[in-house]
């Protein structure tokens, strides 16, 4: 007898195509075409004994043979399609594990493996005055994520910053009620979807401790004896202020558990899991045990007979009728809903029985794992920054992200950026030009993925050109230095040297249970953005990763 754990009859059943089971027909080059992407589970589940019947009904109706239910020739398939019986178990499984049994352990195994990506990028980019990173990784949040800095590293004034991610296709998933955790089992909504959405990250970041000031008109005096009247007076503002805005456009992330390479890895590790599985498919049997308890089954053995017969004849007459399959899959849908009722899916010890084919997490988390490990090897991300730094022009940043993820060994990840001034006053001295830097880092976990709390260590090397000194925006209203005399429309000045900032870092980052990261980083700079002089700074940071866990914002219970 066949059998297979519903986890790994998923996996390997279900990919992503069209959202409509009429987009695919038979064909004889791809038999399973027709029924390969129905985003109905009970006709993936079942697709190849479909298409393992409707190519014996074509091949019967080419040579005018016998087109009923009495053909020899139809009956391994039709017996196959029998949900009614111990051999079609395995699909009844796989149907309705995705409801049933499956959401929280794929959620809980997404979590774990998700802990031990070193690709993920959390936090804000080098120049925010609030981070721990100094090189951009290529990865990002696949869901939500939320990241709080405090530290610089090649920034004067140290910040703390607080910097949401997002996903804009789990994000749409989310939105619209589709499933955000989905993986290998995805059905995908087209091109606009895998090739937009999926890619585009999106984060925004604040500086919660700086503030800014703004100036306004006053009259008078409020207190003592000096006669000269104050006309102005700089009003400080509030902190959380935008200080910037990233988009990040994954043109090639292995670590995607959606991507073609990712699937195929899969697709390799559900062979090697036949044999080990094969210990708990006895849970099959209490599956079958409360079916055996509802209508029809509690039903005569003739009634019983009678009904799959009737169904068979009906499924062979529909295949007779449409050489695509179309029919086929209509009338085996019918006999879907005819046994499995909506009283066996709400009875809590079908919902057990079907959860026990899955309980062996281990083995399913492992073979993530190996799959993870045969997919990744080169990453490849743009990136656009839009920051907006306190008291200095803002700038817009364009950055070429490439990584190399040598499995057990680390992974290495080279930034190539340019940062261009949002705009230059007529009158000024410098040009469009910010600076270009060229950066890299190795990252490693030195503590093994398959601990529940894991550490990662990270070594950084940082090198930026700037044609000339930073400028510092002085707002109006300010005071001159030495001077009593206010700013009235304020001015830019010089700041720092121009010339190379040469930075590096060395940082752990503990990865504990349930998606938190607290990345700790100590920084050396021959100088920062505005000052000159050697700087040694720390870095400090916590993050929440909220990937695999959709059902906190769907009310989901799994």
């Amino acid at each position: 007898m066949k059998k297979c754990v519903a986890i790994i009859c998923i996996a390997l059943s279900a990919t992503p195509g069209s959202a409509s089971s009429t987009a695919s027909v038979w064909t004889e080059k791809d038999p399973e075409a027709f029924c390969r992407h129905d985003p109905r589970q009970e006709i993936v589940a079942y697709c190849d004994d479909l298409a393992q019947l409707q190519t014996a009904v074509n091949a019967a109706k080419a040579a005018s043979e016998n087109l009923t239910s009495a053909n020899s020739n139809f009956a391994d398939a039709l017996n196959k399609l029998d949900i009614t019986s111990p051999r079609g178990v395995d699909g009844i499984i796989t149907a309705t594990a995705a409801t049933l049994a499956l959401k929280s352990v794929i959620a809980s195994v997404l979590k774990d493996v998700g802990q031990s990506r070193p690709d993920q990028q959390l936090s804000p980019g080098a120049t925010a005055s609030g981070t721990t990173s100094l090189v951009s990784t290529a990865g990002s949040a696949e869901l939500l994520s939320l990241a709080l800095d405090t530290g610089a590293v090649t920034q004067s004034v140290n910040g703390t910053t607080a910097t949401l991610s997002t996903n804009a296709d789990q994000l749409f998933r989310l939105v619209t009620g589709s499933d955000p955790d989905c993986t290998v089992t995805c059905n995908s909504l087209g091109w606009f979807e895998n090739r937009v959405l999926n890619p585009l990250n999106i984060s925004a970041s604040l500086d919660l401790s700086q503030q800014g000031s703004t100036t306004t008109a006053t009259s008078g005096q409020a207190s003592g004896t000096s006669p000269t009247q104050v006309t102005q007076a700089a009003i400080p503002t509030g902190a959380g202020k935008l200080s910037g805005i990233t988009a990040r456009y994954e043109a090639l992330n292995r670590f995607d558990p959606r991507s073609d390479k990712f699937k195929s890895a899969w697709a390799q590790q559900v062979t090697s899991l036949k044999k080990p599985v094969a210990a708990i498919t006895a849970d099959t049997d209490a599956v079958m045990a409360v079916l055996s308890s509802h209508v029809p089954f509690s039903d005569s053995d003739a009634d019983k007979t009678a009904l799959v017969r009737a169904a068979q004849s009906k499924l062979v007459r529909a295949a007779a009728s449409d050489g695509t399959g179309k029919n086929l899959v209509a009338s085996f849908e019918s006999f879907w809903q005819e046994v499995i009722t909506s009283d066996i899916m709400s009875d809590p010890k079908f919902a057990s029985a079907v959860s026990k084919t899955a309980q062996d997490k281990a083995i399913y988390r492992q073979a993530w794992f190996n799959a993870l490990d045969q997919a990744v090897g080169n990453l490849f991300t743009f990136e656009y920054d839009y920051n907006h730094p306190l008291n200095q022009p803002e700038t817009h940043d364009l950055k070429l992200i490439f990584g190399h993820n040598f499995q057990t060994m680390g992974m290495l990840t080279f930034n190539g950026a340019v940062s261009i001034y949002g705009s230059v006053p007529a009158e000024a001295k410098y040009g469009s030009l910010h600076y270009g830097q060229i950066s890299s880092e190795y990252d490693r976990t030195i503590t093994g993925k398959d601990k529940s709390v894991q550490t990662q260590l990270s070594l950084a090397g940082y090198w930026q050109y700037q044609p000339n000194p930073s400028v510092l925006n002085i707002p109006a209203g300010t005071v001159a230095p030495g001077t009593s005399i206010p700013l009235p429309n304020g001015t830019q000045e010089f700041v720092g040297t121009a010339g190379s900032l040469w930075v590096t870092q060395a940082k752990l980052t503990i990865k504990g249970s349930g998606g938190i990261n607290i990345p700790i980083g100590v920084s050396w700079s021959n100088k920062t953005d505005l000052l000159q002089g050697n700087k040694v700074g720390a870095q400090v940071g916590i993050s929440y990763n909220f990937s695999s866990l959709g059902g906190l914002f769907t009310g989901g219970g799994q």
